[in-house]
């Protein structure tokens, strides 16, 4: 009867990532949030001429004053702005793993770079400002996991190589996330 119904149907449910990727993305994300949250906790304990002099390099204007009214389109400029950035490494190994150990390395050099041109002038933001800018990035942990999402996809590829499928089953989550990220900044922020 409705024991039947309740049986688990094991194709009715699909992750909406791959078990490989899911479990490097999990690491991902944490080193995501660390380079975060040292350049943060950095900042803090260098003290207030620091933190000073970062608030003048930044300008940043925490008032709802000079944030526009939400529009749609500023949404969808944000989005389109966010995807390539977070996206990129899955264009890497496109022709499968890198053979070479020092291609690997190039790339490895890389893809940390980017991690942390991305990750560090945000964490030095939230040490310059501390819980006032908290406001300011709801959007910051969907941001971090579409971000995440891209670098783990090279940690994947790295290995073994990705199939076209896989590949648009990450963007098509990092995409997502992005437009859910670029929703928040634009509606869940203070504006006048």
């Amino acid at each position: 009867m409705a024991a039947a119904e309740l049986t688990r149907n094991p194709r009715a449910r699909q992750a909406c990532l791959p078990g490989k990727v899911r479990c490097v993305w999990a690491r991902a994300f944490a080193c995501v949030w660390a380079l975060t949250l040292s350049s943060a906790g950095i900042l803090t304990l260098a003290g207030s001429p620091a933190r000073s002099t970062t608030r003048e390099l930044l300008g940043l204007t925490l008032t709802a004053a000079h944030n526009p009214p939400p529009r749609v389109a500023a949404v969808l400029a944000l989005a389109a702005h966010n995807i390539p950035i977070a996206a990129w490494p899955l264009l890497l190994g496109l022709r499968g793993p890198p053979r070479r150990q020092m291609t690997r390395r190039l790339v490895d050099a890389l893809v940390i770079a980017c991690a942390i041109a991305n990750t560090v002038p945000v964490g030095a933001a939230l040490g310059a400002y501390g819980a006032p800018l908290l406001a300011y990035v709801p959007q910051l942990p969907l941001e971090w996991a579409a971000l995440a999402l891209g670098y783990s996809s090279w940690l994947v590829q790295r290995r073994r190589p990705q199939g076209v499928g896989e590949r648009a089953q990450s963007l098509a989550v990092i995409a997502g996330l992005l437009v859910c990220s670029a929703a928040l900044e634009v509606y869940a922020v203070p504006h006048r």
